[in-house]
């Protein structure tokens, strides 16, 4: 079970709020999500809250690490600044160099996360967003609480995401798209109709379904067929040895 930290969580909203409404500088707003890290987020301090993480001569804001693993960077902004993607791509690079794959933006009411995948060059997806003042807050704070050092070193932040690879628009109309579903959905349309629907004719109909913009989203995607097994190679079968005819008895 999550580690519930709400009641934690509800003492730091007005925190975060008087530094957005006097627009607080970086140093103070960073000074504020440290101390977040630490008391809500449930990490020490002294040993796993680092701002002294260098890669390749640089510091990043913050380095979050739970036995000399680093689980995430932290990059943080000063309170009131707009977050933009742009933001994140010095925390990226730093997180390449070390091979991180989560980094943190926020500005102490925004958190934005994001999952590297290093692939090919640096891909930045944004798992999810979090708007601590304005926002739903036990969606905020269900969000922020797969950081929590009990629910992150469960793997709550890799679940997440790898559910929301499953759960996104290509992932589910691939599925669709397999030979497996058109048939399923080929014979319920012949059982309800009385009419055979070829499988190519019935796939052009469902792509016609999706808009032009989900399928600049989606990607190309074809029929995906069973793999058929290979058949086993014949073993070269054994001539039978001759055996010696029987010397005939004197």
């Amino acid at each position: 079970m999550s580690y519930d930290m709400m009641r934690e969580f509800k003492k730091y909203l007005p925190v975060f709020q008087q530094a957005h409404d006097q627009a607080m500088n970086e140093s103070d707003t960073s000074m504020r999500i440290s101390k977040f890290c630490e008391e809500v987020l449930g990490y020490d301090v002294f040993k796993e809250i680092s701002r002294e993480h260098a890669v390749k001569d640089r510091n990043v804001d913050y380095a979050i690490k739970v036995d000399g693993k680093v689980l995430f960077f932290i990059e943080v902004k000063q309170a009131g600044v707009s977050l933009k993607e742009k933001h994140v791509e010095q925390a990226s690079n730093y997180a390449a160099n070390d091979g991180v794959s989560w980094v943190l933006l926020s500005n102490g009411k925004n958190w934005n996360m994001y999952h590297l995948t290093f692939d090919e060059g640096i891909q930045i997806d944004l798992v999810w967003s979090a708007d601590i003042l304005e926002g739903d807050i036990k969606d905020a704070c269900a969000k922020l609480s797969m950081l929590h050092k009990k629910n992150v070193t469960k793997g709550e932040l890799e679940d997440y995401f790898d559910k929301l690879k499953i759960l996104s628009p290509k992932s589910i109309v691939q599925a669709i798209f397999h030979e497996n579903t058109l048939r399923l959905i080929r014979a319920h349309l012949r059982k309800s109709s009385g009419i055979k629907i070829d499988e190519q004719e019935l796939a052009e109909h469902i792509k016609n379904m999706i808009s032009k913009e989900s399928w600049e989203i989606i990607g190309d995607v074809k029929i995906i067929r069973k793999r058929k097994p290979s058949k086993p190679k014949q073993k070269p079968t054994m001539s039978a040895v001759p055996q010696p005819a029987e010397q005939p008895q004197a």
